[in-house]
């Protein structure tokens, strides 16, 4: 009986679905090797998660390519325009159009390695309880000079302005690392086309009242340079989250 039993429950943990883990890149040369290095492989499958990468890459003019492809990762050319929304959109559409199945999740980080993929298993944990699941840095330890006192306090006043115009509380608008349940992703009604991209998800999850949770994550120093302006990039974020508030 017992063995019956043993049996049974290691059918159930093999069979519980795929990780999809998706890195929007672009020149991301000298992080991407790391991250997909990094990522908790032993841990995923002892959670019952099959998993494959898949690497979006948007017009990267160094080795971000070739780097994906050594490392196994399934590699995704952008079309059209540039922009990390563009990216992802097309990503999550390639990705919808082969189909999921009820178990499938989806984690989303950036590949510069200042996110740490070893926090993917606690996303997939309060997955089996939520839709969506971002992480917010401003709750978990920031490494030294990775994030300057300018990015941290726009960052704060587009936080606070998401927070009141939504009335759903986030302490991270522009946070990079974010997981789904997979059936979750045909409810998103993404337009963003650049970096506006973390404030058109929160938009969307909330908008289409999906049960969601922010949670503490860790930040490094970035490897390569970023190419996110405050004094553009800013304005653009916030119009973006008063747009997705009242286009609906």
């Amino acid at each position: 009986m017992e063995y019956f039993f043993a049996v049974k429950l290691d059918s159930m943990v093999s069979t519980m679905g795929q990780l999809i883990i998706l890195l929007p890149t672009r020149n991301e040369e000298e992080g991407l090797g790391e991250v997909i290095e990094r990522i908790p492989e032993v841990e995923i499958e002892k959670m019952g998660f099959t998993h494959r990468v898949v690497v979006i890459d948007g017009y990267s003019t160094d080795l971000t390519c070739e780097i994906a492809k050594e490392r196994g990762a399934e590699l995704i050319h952008q079309s059209g325009g540039i922009g990390k929304g563009n990216g992802v959109r097309q990503a999550i559409d390639s990705i919808l159009s082969e189909g999921i199945e009820e178990g499938d999740c989806l984690i989303m980080l950036d590949a510069d390695a200042t996110y740490f993929p070893e926090e993917i298993p606690k996303f997939l944990d309060l997955l089996k309880e939520f839709d969506v699941v971002w992480g917010s840095r401003l709750r978990g330890k920031i490494e030294s000079g990775a994030m300057s006192k300018t990015n941290k306090f726009g960052n704060r006043v587009l936080s606070l302005a998401a927070s009141m115009v939504f009335l759903h509380r986030t302490t991270d608008l522009c946070t990079g690392f974010w997981g789904f349940r997979a059936d979750s992703l045909n409810r998103l009604n993404l337009t963003a086309e650049g970096f506006t991209l973390e404030a058109d998800l929160f938009g969307s999850v909330i908008g289409s009242k999906m049960s969601a949770k922010e949670i503490p994550v860790d930040y490094a120093n970035r490897q390569g340079i970023s190419t996110l302006k405050w004094y553009k990039d800013g304005p653009r974020i916030l119009m973006m989250t008063i747009r997705k508030r009242f286009s609906r």
